[in-house]
């Protein structure tokens, strides 16, 4: 069936009163990027949920400086200078430093090697960062016991398919009994986008990607989508969540589609070599509509047999991911209840997979139910 999503600004939240009690305090780590941005627009003014506790955007810092909100005042980082967790805690003022959220809005490494620390000392994390939950097992596994065993939360819904419920979804299944055998879907907003609007007979596969990278659906170097390890990552997180809690990046077999050659030359080499390369790809997309079918860049993850692929399949164009637009994602989930092993079809969840606004959305949702959790 298909998953669709409430309203979560409208429904959940109301405007905040002075007399609210309990609050959650969040700092945004990334604050000024796009989804960080969308997300501090969304957290102004402040909300109160249901529940009655407030939430209150403390602060927000990027790799430059960091803004005490309350006072509006900038903090430039220096050799002296840099952002902690004194800086954070410095932030909450008033409020209290006992009930801190990170919103981790980068895409940072280096921000993710926090998270264990920031949980271990009874702060929250909502992120749509894929970086710590798709990463090292060992550094995964410690999270989760941190937030298992303490009072903390680590909420990561925008980790697949930005504001879509699938992160939730799974852990629904799981939680209540049901068994995962398999999760399949395109992950990628951007692989999407491109697959959904190439025209093989009249558009060069290259020209498709310039243009949607000149639009801004792809990354400045659409070779960090081209090699699929976006997708794989995401394919990771799927699988950790469906029960295959002990794999790795490295069980996805992953299909690139960026000329080995390519790989690591400058960009500007990239876009002089790669129309070169359009030919092939044509072939398979003139082959596969010969057979009725359409190219979609899959993601899959087989919980039974414990195998994972990414790669750009042919598929029937009466398929449900032949049906999408733009840069719809679609995720098809199969368990002992829903499936043929349960007599029914799939569960299906579609929708927006890309955007700051989306996603920035899917975060705050996590606010929000971390915000209400007792």
């Amino acid at each position: 069936f298909i998953h669709s999503i409430p309203s979560i600004i409208s429904f959940i939240m109301s405007p905040a009163t002075p007399t609210t009690a309990a609050v959650l305090n969040v700092f945004i780590v990334g604050g000024t990027g796009l989804i960080g941005t969308a997300l501090r627009q969304m957290m102004t003014p402040p909300r109160v949920t249901s529940s009655g506790t407030q939430i209150v955007l403390v602060g927000y810092c990027n790799s430059r400086f960091g803004v005490t909100c309350s006072t509006g005042q900038t903090t430039t980082w220096n050799e002296t200078t840099k952002f902690n967790d004194d800086f954070v805690q410095s932030c909450c003022g008033s409020n209290g430093n006992n009930n801190i959220c990170i919103a981790d809005c980068t895409a940072s490494e280096d921000v993710s090697n926090h998270y264990v620390t920031w949980l271990q000392q009874g702060w929250h994390i909502a992120t749509p960062n894929k970086k710590c939950n798709s990463g090292p097992l060992e550094r995964y596994q410690a999270c989760l016991e941190a937030s298992h065993s303490g009072k903390s939360k680590w909420y990561t819904e925008a980790t697949i398919g930005a504001g879509l419920p699938i992160v939730s979804t799974l852990r629904t299944l799981v939680a209540t009994g049901d068994e995962i055998m398999s999760v399949q879907g395109i992950f990628s907003g951007t692989m999407s986008f491109l697959f959904n609007t190439w025209n093989a007979t009249t558009t060069p596969f290259s020209t498709i990607v310039k243009q949607a990278q000149e639009a801004g659906y792809t990354e400045p170097d659409p070779r960090e989508d081209l090699n699929g390890m976006d997708v794989a990552r995401k394919v990771v997180i799927a699988a950790r969540e469906a029960g295959w809690t002990s794999m790795e990046l490295s069980d996805v077999t992953v299909e690139s589609l960026v000329p080995t050659a390519l790989e690591n030359c400058s960009l500007d080499d990239f876009w002089k070599e790669f129309p070169q390369y359009d030919a092939a790809l044509a072939e398979r997309a003139a082959n596969a509509a010969q057979e009725g079918k359409v190219l979609r860049f899959v993601g899959a993850v087989n919980v039974t047999t414990k195998s994972a692929t990414v790669q750009l399949q042919a598929l029937p164009s009466t398929h449900a991911f032949a049906g999408l637009t733009g840069a719809d994602n679609i995720v098809q989930v199969e368990t002992k209840r829903y499936g043929p092993a349960g007599g029914s079809t799939p569960l299906v969840i579609r929708g927006p997979g890309a955007g700051a606004d989306v996603t920035a959305a899917g975060v705050l949702g996590d606010l929000v139910a971390l915000a209400n959790a007792k």
